[in-house]
């Protein structure tokens, strides 16, 4: 299975624009479960000065390169908010990885 953590940064400073936009993305852009399976649709974190979100999807087979695609369109939609910093991230679980240099995942 194929994992797609995103991750945003922002100033804290534009926390409720950010909340906001985030909003009117997420009716615009509602989970497409023919894409991902959602694992965590959004979770949140203040380091310093910054607020640091993330998101956590399963990759339906097949569908990475149509996912990153959705990732980067939503990505677009935040382009005017100042200090917006965007990462999307692909993950091999374990059970895939492990059999690359020889070993089995343990039950």
């Amino acid at each position: 299975m194929v994992l797609i953590i995103s991750t945003t940064r922002f100033p804290i400073s534009k926390a409720q624009e950010v909340s906001e936009r985030y909003i009117e993305v997420a009716k615009k852009y509602p989970p497409d479960r023919s894409l991902e399976k959602v694992l965590v649709r959004m979770a949140a974190r203040v380091i310093d000065d910054e607020v640091e979100s993330i998101s956590v999807s399963e990759v339906k087979e097949g569908k990475l390169e149509e996912l990153i695609k959705r990732a980067t369109e939503i990505q677009v939609l935040y382009r005017d908010i100042e200090g917006m910093k965007f990462r999307v991230e692909t993950f091999l679980s374990g059970v895939e990885a492990m059999p690359m240099i020889g070993l089995k995942m343990p039950e």
